[in-house]
């Protein structure tokens, strides 16, 4: 009887393992039968364990915290089959160093109760939203209008981070280079005007203490709103300040 139980758990090891390496059917001979019942059912356990542990990691990134209006898709692969586990009590996914929930990445399972493992999951990892994106071809150089934009929901990692959420910022921003359709506006895509040009006469206000003197001077270098430029003031000064609309240096 104890002979069938164990000829049983073989199988039902087989066909849910996937197999075991043939010197492991030499190990369970050399066992009691009671000793060698226990040693199956504990591999079925953790081979049942480490099928388990990519559906624990979708689980971990399902929920992490995501912009509000973005949709998601997961999918998790599952540690390489040729693999040995060690029984574990409780596993513990986390994101590796240099990993990020974006695009094609991995995420790691390890083992925090019972044995010392660590393993690494192939993951995927889309973001759908509604975006503003490029409604026609733009030009390097080209300042942004109102037909350049039109709102569109896009799968979000198929690009780098880093777009623009919302329309209002956009127009009147220069292209920094060639936009196609349907590419969201990235920071790095766009560049604010120029609010002062290298010789523009320009009025230089300088503060601090609690006062402010107004001066004339003439811009060195241009610049867009919130940037820093060189100025030229009486008796050949250069000093830096910040660029504000209305040919404004604040120096401070």
């Amino acid at each position: 009887m104890i002979d069938r139980r164990i000829a049983v758990a073989t199988a039902a090891l087989e066909a849910r393992a996937g197999g075991l390496r043939r010197h492991a059917a030499c190990a369970i001979a050399a066992l009691s039968p009671a000793l060698a019942v226990a040693f199956l059912a504990s591999v079925v356990a953790v081979q049942a364990s480490a099928s388990d542990l990519s559906a624990r990691a979708k689980l971990f990134i399902d929920q992490q915290a995501l912009p509000e209006g973005t949709d998601v898709e997961v999918s998790v692969g599952e540690p390489d089959a040729r693999v040995a586990l060690a029984e574990c009590r409780r596993s513990e996914p986390f994101v590796p160093s240099g990993a990020r929930l974006w695009g094609k990445t991995s995420l790691g399972v390890r083992c925090v109760d019972g044995a010392t493992w660590t393993v690494f999951l192939p993951a995927e990892i889309k973001i759908y939203a509604s975006m503003p994106v490029a409604a026609r071809n733009i030009s390097r150089g080209q300042p942004l209008v109102a037909d350049d934009i039109r709102s569109e929901r896009i799968e979000l990692t198929r690009f780098p981070p880093g777009a623009f959420a919302d329309r209002a910022p956009l127009e009147g921003r220069i292209a920094t280079r060639n936009i196609t359709p349907g590419e969201p506006f990235r920071r790095d895509l766009l560049r604010a005007p120029l609010v002062i040009q290298a010789g523009d006469p320009v009025r230089v206000n300088v503060g601090g203490g609690g006062f402010v003197v107004s001066t004339d001077g003439r811009a060195l270098t241009a610049g867009s709103d919130g940037q820093s430029v060189q100025v030229a003031v009486a008796a050949g000064r250069v000093l830096t300040g910040i660029a504000r609309p209305g040919k404004v240096i604040d120096v401070r």
